[in-house]
């Protein structure tokens, strides 16, 4: 048996109390140091708005799809405005109309649109031969039709159904 004394007691509390309050402190000020999530540029959010017809779109699949732009088009925020500008000038083009000026345009503006409306509706971007998988649920065309459709897969549920507790059913109907 290990024999205590009342100063070894008082001296290991007192020890373990500072140990706390200085990892703490070390702690807290290293979650205060890691990079907070950029702010979303308002151009990016006006246009992805006006391209998916949702007033508040998803922001981590804003977040994302933004992120994986950035490296495909270096010149992205000033493509953004640039795209912007020239739909706001054309809001009576739509369809085949639309995408043929889109790709006289310079500034690779085609690829960017097409990436976006990729990006939003189905997730992907990037090369086609190699696309990153940036988003499955929370795409735009699940949103629209979620009050009736699930996206396909091979669970029987819907996306995550198994983060939910099941429905209790009684036994005796």
């Amino acid at each position: 048996m290990i024999t205590l004394s009342r100063r070894r007691l008082v001296l290991g509390s007192a020890g373990l109390l500072a140990a706390g309050a200085v990892g703490q402190s070390l702690l807290g000020r290293i979650a205060f140091a890691l990079p907070q999530p950029a702010a979303m540029p308002e151009n990016f959010l006006a246009i992805s708005r006006l391209l998916t017809g949702i007033p508040l779109p998803d922001p981590r699949l804003a977040q994302r799809l933004h992120a994986a732009l950035q490296p495909l088009f270096p010149r992205l925020e000033h493509q953004i405005t640039l795209l912007g500008e020239l739909l706001a000038r054309h809001a009576d083009l739509r369809g085949e109309a639309l995408h043929a000026l889109i790709e006289q345009q310079p500034e690779r503006l085609a690829d960017l649109y097409e990436a976006l409306m990729s990006g939003w509706y189905l997730g992907v971007v990037g090369d086609p031969a190699k696309p990153t998988c940036i988003a499955f649920e929370n795409i735009v065309s699940y949103q629209l039709v979620r009050d009736s459709l699930t996206p396909p897969s091979y669970c029987p549920g819907e996306p995550n159904f198994w983060t939910q507790p099941p429905r209790k059913e009684n036994a005796h109907v």
